[in-house]
């Protein structure tokens, strides 16, 4: 009997371990689970945190770049055109939308011509380049001139001072500027060496001027800039062309011209320039290249240029 009720006793004993150790291990489950949820629910904030901004950012990368608004295209081939019938001599006109980058307006802009001055304008800048890389000394003299070499530059483009443009050019040396244009300005019907070119070569040495991708130095730039629009008329009127055809723009300009004094005409009158309504801030580059045209025909040619303008 005592027996008995020993073993009743002991199998109680059992079945409460067992539940004992049945619940421990449910409670001891039920905590490793919520502690895992709490990892992976700190985990996942903080990775979204993370991730978020750089979310963010390859948003914004990925979205379009704003459209570019061109302003409005003025053609001004009719212009030309009505010019060029009353012009006379040999002629060829480029205008040139530097603001689109396109040409707006041309006639005959392939033909070859003798450069005249012009020649001044491949010469001059190469001189830049090599004051600007410090191949050349600015206040070096240039040769027999009384000038340095920084005032040749300014002097070839601002009056056209032939003594100056022909040292800097014998510096350079005449075969290596025409291989320095093939190469490096990759201008390719032009043979400066031979005093050849074209509007369109003539067009590309000017907007090498605007641009200038190889000078950086302010006080070069500002030279440039200067000399091509404050030209004094000394015993030539430089302005007597094209910007005398302007009231409301900066016209920076270089002209090229052979004047025969016993048959009173010009065999040659070339007038390339960068010309600037500041007030609207639009940019043209404009390349004139006559034989036999007085300048005149070449200044009525600018005022009908900025009358078409106006109307727009």
């Amino acid at each position: 009997m005592v027996s008995e009720q020993i073993d009743k006793r002991k199998a109680i004993n059992r079945h409460h371990k067992t539940k004992m150790i049945v619940s421990l291990v449910f409670l001891i489950v039920v905590v490793i689970a919520a502690i895992l949820g709490i990892i992976y629910f700190t985990l996942q904030q903080t990775r979204s945190e993370i991730l978020l901004p750089e979310t963010e950012d390859n948003s914004a990368a990925e979205e379009p770049e704003p459209e570019v608004v061109l302003p409005d295209r003025i053609d001004f081939q009719p212009v030309i055109d009505e010019w060029a019938k009353s012009a006379g001599g040999t002629h060829s006109v480029l205008v040139y939308d530097l603001d689109r980058d396109e040409t707006v307006g041309e006639y005959d802009a392939e033909r070859d011509y003798n450069t005249a001055s012009l020649y001044k304008l491949f010469v001059v800048y190469e001189g830049y380049r090599r004051v600007q890389s410090g191949e050349w000394l600015a206040d070096d003299k240039a040769g027999s001139t009384g000038y340095t070499i920084l005032q040749c530059l300014d002097k070839a483009i601002r009056e056209s001072h032939s003594p100056c443009a022909e040292t800097l050019w014998a510096k350079i040396g005449h075969d290596e500027l025409d291989e320095v244009i093939e190469r490096d300005f990759e201008i390719h019907d032009s043979k400066i060496s031979s005093l050849v070119s074209t509007p369109n070569d003539i067009l590309k040495m000017m907007r090498i001027f605007y641009e200038h991708p190889d000078i950086t130095d302010e006080t070069l730039l500002a030279q440039m800039k200067d000399s091509f629009l404050n030209q004094p008329a000394t015993e030539y009127d430089w302005r007597q062309g094209l910007p005398s055809g302007f009231t409301e723009a900066n016209v920076y300009n270089k002209v090229g011209w052979d004047y025969n004094p016993e048959g009173r005409y010009w065999n040659i009158y070339h007038d390339a320039a960068i010309v600037e309504f500041p007030e609207q801030n639009r940019h043209y580059i404009i390349v004139v290249m006559t034989n036999r045209v007085p300048f005149e025909k070449i200044r009525a040619l600018g005022t009908t240029i900025e009358a078409e303008f106006n109307k727009y």
